[in-house]
């Protein structure tokens, strides 16, 4: 297994700054490739008709190692023990950002060589193959895009953080080794995922303008696929709030405490929808206690109870619907990034349950089509806003 070392380790390792120092192989204890100022080899030293086995994603994403196929002891790990490997961090040794560069290099490999994982690359990939495919290129192209930025960012942020600012964008740190493979997005004590309207006001497009698409009722619409129910066109809580003889306010929070909290049996009396619910939670928990776990419904990855512990039902079952909801996610980043590839709009941040564009008019309102109609496969319905800033996104119908 080959272990990388970049030259900003507390970086986004997606920031264009960000080079590899060294590359070593820790099985066979061999320099594969060193940019360092006791080594500058700058070649490739390893077979050109062998794929790579590497210790990080992220760090090897953006480097196509001469056309090397790359597998990520990372994922391996990930697939099975539901966990990354244990990386040194490096930006404990010295408060420099490249200081990689000049660490010694025989205490750079001396700690590299501590801990070396079981497995090899002889490990059948072809199990996870398309997760760790899909996964890498979901998150790896997103984050390469970067996001815009513009003169609120340091004022909003601090100064501390125009270092990290490049060509006008940040860029953002994805980590979808989580209990759900629902990613976390934080960095340098930014936290992505939980921007307060203010803070979003430090983010701008580059090209025209932001375009945000957001999923109606998500979670409700995901589940009902899996129990084969039909909202149709109609409002998920308009349809509840009829079944429960309640109002639509009512209904949404009467949803969320059912849907994360359990099922009431007075709710699933009302509601076929919360019975079909009560039944899944029950054969979803029936089958990870019996066969000590279950896999997620896209990509098959085994949520093990070794790895997960005696869960109780409706926990595993929030588990699984994250999980389900990263996954399809993932498979729509994946063609929105294949459609995207010539032409000038991104894809800039997502959230869940939402996707931020940074729409260039050039493109043409096709594309926004176009973007729709990925986002609505299946039947799935959204919303869209427009936006000068992150912070100033207002509904728009196109």
């Amino acid at each position: 297994m080959i272990k990388l070392v970049i030259s900003k380790p507390n970086w986004s390792k997606s920031h264009p700054s960000n080079e590899i120092v060294l590359m070593y192989d820790v099985m066979e204890h061999k320099l594969v490739y060193a940019n360092h100022y006791e080594d500058t080899s700058g070649q490739i030293d390893y077979p050109a008709d062998e794929g790579m086995l590497i210790d990080d994603w992220k760090a090897g994403y953006v480097h196509s190692f001469a056309g090397r196929p790359q597998y990520c002891a990372d994922i391996l790990n990930y697939w099975l023990l539901n966990k990354p490997l244990d990386h040194i961090q490096w930006d404990n040794f010295y408060d420099q950002d490249d200081f990689t560069y000049y660490y010694p290099l025989d205490k750079m490999i001396e700690q590299l060589c501590k801990e070396v994982p079981k497995y090899d690359k002889m490990y059948d990939f072809n199990k996870l193959q398309n997760f760790h495919d899909d996964f890498m290129n979901a998150f790896g192209e997103l984050e390469s895009n970067g996001i815009g930025v513009n003169t609120n960012f340091t004022k909003i942020f601090g100064d501390h953080m125009l270092k990290y600012i490049h060509k006008k964008k940040i860029y953002q740190n994805y980590n979808f080794f989580t209990t759900t493979s629902r990613p976390s997005n934080s960095i340098h004590n930014l936290n992505f995922a939980a921007l307060t309207q203010e803070q979003r006001k430090a983010f701008s497009p580059l090209n025209d303008v932001f375009v945000e698409f957001d999923f109606e009722s998500y979670h409700p619409r995901l589940i009902a696929k899996l129990i084969d129910y039909d909202f149709g066109n109609s409002s998920v809580y308009g349809k509840l709030a009829e079944d429960l003889g309640v109002t639509e306010s009512e209904a949404k929070n009467i949803t969320f405490q059912n849907l994360y909290g359990g099922v009431r049996k007075d709710i699933a009396k009302m509601s076929e929808f919360f019975r079909g619910v009560e039944d899944l939670v029950k054969v979803f928990y029936d089958e990870y206690m019996t066969r000590n776990g279950i896999l997620t419904h896209i990509y098959k990855r085994p949520m093990k109870r070794d790895n997960l512990g005696d869960l109780n039902a409706q926990k595993l079952f929030n588990y699984y619907i994250q999980a389900y909801e990263t996954e399809r996610n993932v498979t729509i980043l994946k063609k929105l990034h294949t459609y995207l590839l010539e032409r000038k709009t991104n894809i800039v941040h997502y959230n869940y349950d939402s996707f931020l564009f940074d729409y260039a008019k050039e493109d043409g309102k096709e594309t926004i089509h176009d973007i729709q109609k990925i986002l609505q496969e299946d039947d799935f319905i959204i919303h869209s806003k427009v936006g000068n800033t992150y912070g100033t996104l207002k509904d728009y119908e196109f």
